[in-house]
């Protein structure tokens, strides 16, 4: 059995497409605060950020 793709995920990969996150959240059927909350962690993981706290992380 294949492996699926969370939802979540997916919305991210439409939001690099282009698309924006209340578009992307309509289209997969979840919660658009999901997808923001998503955006947001992915966003400090970037930064070198806690998603948490927002703490910069030590290296």
């Amino acid at each position: 059995m294949k492996r699926q793709i969370p939802k979540t995920q997916l919305a991210l990969q439409y939001i690099e497409k282009g698309m924006s996150a209340a578009q992307a959240a309509r289209k997969l059927e979840i919660s658009e605060s999901g997808v923001y909350a998503a955006l947001r962690k992915t966003k400090a993981k970037d930064l070198g950020c806690c998603p948490t706290c927002g703490h910069k992380i030590r290296n």
